[in-house]
């Protein structure tokens, strides 16, 4: 390969999925992407990457140079990271995914009091959406293990759910759910159980289902946490146990010695640590 510009098309592509989005990543167009990985091909001798249905997935021809690639970015940054330490240097910049119910529960409330233990860390804090991997991201928290690969994975801590209702409406009644496969959410196939029936309106996201049961009066799967926030629920089942989640973070094992990670890291932990502190709250149910 005569161009080594060329691999960080390569690692963009395989990151985001789409020539779009890898554009974006790259500060280019869809063209530019499109050109450079046709000439990779071209190089190689077979396609770069294959077209499914899930987006632009690499060959096996290429995925060790994009490991390559990848262990050079994350090693180049950590020794860029560290070089920083206790100078005034430029910001540290960090992308961060996470569901919204991670960020606006867990993470958000401890750019507070926290603030402190992110020096020199400029966060970028993205959406994501069942997709496997790190994506475009540097540092991700998701529920459930990761699957095992090159990433650091630690867990950051759980959180509880259970079906809400109001305490003046009828439990049997309508209820609002996810645009979830049941069979993907243990939290969904408990509300399928309990409610015996679909939901009159699904949303995307357990935020959005907190603010529409508000405003229709329906029940509801909840997180304890958000459930907490309105007086006015209460748990259909107050005697059964709440499904608990864990929530682990990853990111790629050649961020290991990155100082910069390292701080986002322990900050990530702690959010949960204040989380785990708060009072249970479950008095007021019963």
């Amino acid at each position: 390969m005569n161009n080594w510009d060329d691999l960080r098309f390569l690692v963009a592509l395989s990151k985001t999925g789409t020539m779009t989005a890898a554009a974006k990543l790259l500060g280019t167009n869809t063209a530019t992407v499109s050109r450079r990985i046709e000439r990779l091909s071209e190089t190689l001798g077979v396609p770069a990457f294959v077209k499914t249905a899930d987006g632009w997935r690499p060959s096996e021809a290429v995925r060790e140079l994009i490991n390559v690639a990848q262990n050079f970015d994350g090693q180049l940054k950590s020794t860029l990271n560290n070089q920083g330490v206790g100078l005034d240097v430029e910001t540290v910049s960090l992308s961060l995914g996470a569901s919204p119910i991670i960020t606006s529960l867990v993470l958000f409330p401890g750019l507070g009091p926290q603030a402190e233990m992110l020096p020199g860390v400029q966060l970028t804090v993205t959406e994501r959406r069942e997709r496997e991997g790190l994506g475009e991201n540097d540092l991700v928290v998701q529920f459930g293990r990761p699957d095992q690969g090159r990433i650091v994975a630690r867990k950051a801590g759980d959180m509880s759910f259970r079906p809400y209702r109001f305490r003046d409406t009828d439990p049997q009644g309508d209820w609002i759910g996810l645009n979830t496969t049941p069979g993907r959410s243990r939290v969904l196939r408990q509300a399928y159980e309990l409610f015996g029936k679909e939901p009159k309106i699904k949303v995307d996201n357990f935020i959005a289902l907190h603010r529409l049961m508000q405003t229709t009066r329906m029940s509801g799967p909840l997180p304890d946490i958000l459930a907490r926030q309105s007086p006015e629920f209460v748990p259909i089942q107050p005697e059964a146990a709440a499904i608990t989640l864990e929530c682990w973070l990853f990111y790629h094992e050649s961020r290991r010695t990155d100082s910069g990670m390292r701080r986002a890291v322990d900050w990530i932990i702690k959010c949960f640590e204040d989380l785990d502190s708060e009072p249970a709250g479950r008095s007021e149910y019963i």
